[in-house]
């Protein structure tokens, strides 16, 4: 429960910033909400308790049997790299790249790409009836993520000297391609984290009902 709840207030914090920043969500990128009074408090907060909430996860994960070796290591990557996003605050929409701003984005390219890698390893790995109801959510949403963050990161090759077709529409739209990549990736989390938080015996029903019914049968041959 711990988990669902850190990861449930972030993604509220967050979501409450899209509204209450004014941050133009096209072309303006979520870490612009550190450069307006209410975000420069609020989206610290909010990144350094999601942050939280995936350790929670991971610990939770281990403790079910669920977390291999990548699942719980790259959990604790996203969980680093979103930590590191709170405290590393993005550069300015143009001003000159300092070493702080590119910790941020390095810190960027590690929460999302971990998060979807992770969920596909625990699906991957888990055999439980508890994972085998949300497998396929789970590997839509990290196979969207996948796709959206290769999108995003292709944003980019413009600014790096290395131009496409269509290449500057996507350079005036990072903004939105940084939330489509968010949306699923928090939705991820919230899938496994809620999962979690569901008693072992309401996931797993089967074997009960089998050494139940192994009974009875014994009971009747006396």
């Amino acid at each position: 429960m711990l988990s669902l709840s850190l990861v449930g207030l972030a993604v509220m914090l967050i979501g409450y910033l899209h509204g209450a920043t004014g941050i133009d969500p096209v072309r303006g990128m979520v870490s612009d909400y550190v450069f307006t009074p209410i975000g420069s408090i609020l989206l610290p907060v909010a990144v350094l308790v999601l942050a939280a909430g995936l350790m929670a996860l991971r610990r939770a994960l281990v403790a079910a049997g669920a977390a291999g070796r990548w699942t719980g290591a790259l959990v604790a990557v996203a969980a680093l790299g979103s930590a590191l996003i709170g405290l590393f605050p993005a550069d300015v929409t143009g001003a000159p790249v300092t070493t702080t701003g590119l910790v941020h984005k390095l810190a960027g390219g590690l929460l999302f790409g971990a998060v979807p890698v992770a969920a596909l390893t625990l699906v991957a790995g888990s055999r439980r009836d508890r994972w085998r109801a949300v497998g396929r959510p789970l590997r839509w949403l990290a196979g969207i993520s996948i796709v959206l963050f290769a999108g995003f990161l292709t944003s980019y090759l413009p600014l790096f000297g290395m131009p496409f077709p269509g290449g500057g529409a996507l350079v005036g739209m990072q903004g939105l391609l940084e939330r489509l990549v968010l949306a699923p990736e928090l939705a991820l989390v919230v899938v496994v984290a809620a999962r979690l938080a569901r008693p072992a015996a309401a996931a797993t029903p089967v074997p009960v009902v089998a050494d139940a019914v192994g009974a009875a049968r014994a009971e009747v041959g006396r």
